[in-house]
């Protein structure tokens, strides 16, 4: 069995499939589990099922004898203002994009604690170091998965477990073009690509995504920023300059309110 055994949360599509195919060019084997397989050797798992992801863990370990790395993945994209948002927006959020990381590592981090080695790799956000109005839902929950993240990773190492968290800025996945799934439609749904594009340019390719993490993971980073230079800009700014930044949101806002449907048929 040449590499490492990987396990990948969210991997039939967007980041997920593209680290999977990262991680077979270099010969890794990988394991995929997704809550819609697309092949046939791909594991289904909802995320929001903790027995599920312990299960699918289990199975890696008495399959492949260990898991080296785990990126633990799966999400889904919530925007729009607040008075947009319902109880639903909040709580699917939670339950996928909170809940669905920390699954990941209860089911996880006790297999690579009992082996005395291993790599988790939690799929953060920009959005999660820097406070991003017009998505304050999924802005609050990816800061709550990045200062989990950081968190463990002073506890794990001492068991020889490593944590990174990747935070990029917009990636060009399906997750754009299925904003707030099974929600009450907000204007991101209408607008919310042409204002990415207007702001950051066009979203990160998810294969060069999959590039830096795996040329960084070696080095252990605490936190792994895309794409460069933008990423690091942003956070630099939001550490000495956070009032320009929020001025720089202000405008983001006032743009998402009042951009046309004719914006979008541009974008």
């Amino acid at each position: 069995m040449a590499g490492d055994v990987v396990l990948i949360s969210g991997g039939a599509r967007g980041i997920g499939e593209a680290l999977a195919r990262a991680h077979r060019e270099r010969g890794d084997t990988v394991v995929v589990a997704d809550l819609h397989p697309t092949a046939d050797d791909q594991l289904q798992l909802d995320v929001r099922d903790p027995d599920a992801f312990r299960a699918v863990a289990e199975r890696v370990v008495a399959e492949h004898g260990r898991i080296d790395v785990f990126h633990d993945n799966a999400g889904i994209a919530v925007a729009g203002t607040m008075p947009e948002m319902t109880r639903q927006h909040w709580d699917d959020l939670i339950d996928i994009d909170l809940r669905g990381v920390v699954h990941g590592v209860d089911a996880v981090y006790p297999l690579m604690r009992a082996q005395g080695f291993g790599h988790i790799v939690v799929m953060g956000s920009l959005a999660g170091i820097l406070p991003v109005p017009s998505m304050v839902p999924y802005s609050a929950v990816k800061s709550a998965v990045v200062t989990m993240s950081r968190a463990l990773r002073v506890e794990a190492r001492r068991h020889g477990v490593k944590v990174t968290v990747v935070c990029p800025a917009f990636v060009e996945t399906p997750l754009l073009d299925h904003i707030n799934p099974g929600m009450r439609r907000t204007r991101a749904n209408r607008v919310g690509l042409r204002l990415v594009r207007q702001l950051q340019g066009p979203p990160m390719d998810p294969d060069a995504l999959a590039r830096i993490v795996l040329t960084a993971l070696p080095r252990n980073p605490e936190t792994v920023l895309a794409p460069r230079p933008l990423a690091q800009l942003a956070v630099l700014g939001e550490r000495l300059v956070p009032g320009v930044v929020r001025w720089a949101s202000g405008l983001a806002v006032e743009r998402y309110l009042t951009m046309s449907d004719k914006d979008r048929a541009d974008a």
